[in-house]
């Protein structure tokens, strides 16, 4: 069995380039969920406040980690973001 996907969306409070990114991160596991049901996944969002260790991050929010390799920032590539995600499938 393969290991679980980890998603991590890096936020901060009140931007509103984070917020796109929500919406286009929902889509992008919409489909992955659909095209892929066995393939099990977490998703966080997690505010770069809270984390020392994402301050590298500050002046790219929103980022798109998975598994720990940063995918996107500023904007959501959905094409490139699913990509990622069929290709650990």
């Amino acid at each position: 069995m393969k290991e679980p996907i980890e998603i991590q969306l890096v936020i901060r409070q009140g931007c509103h380039l984070c917020v796109a990114a929500e919406s286009d991160l929902a889509r992008v596991i919409a489909r992955f969920a659909a095209e892929y049901p066995e393939r099990e996944y977490t998703v966080e969002l997690v505010d770069i406040a809270d984390y020392d260790k994402l301050q590298r991050f500050s002046e790219e929010v929103p980022v798109l980690l998975i598994n720990e390799k940063q995918i996107s920032f500023w904007r959501i590539d959905e094409k490139r973001a699913f990509e990622k995600l069929s290709e650990l499938a």
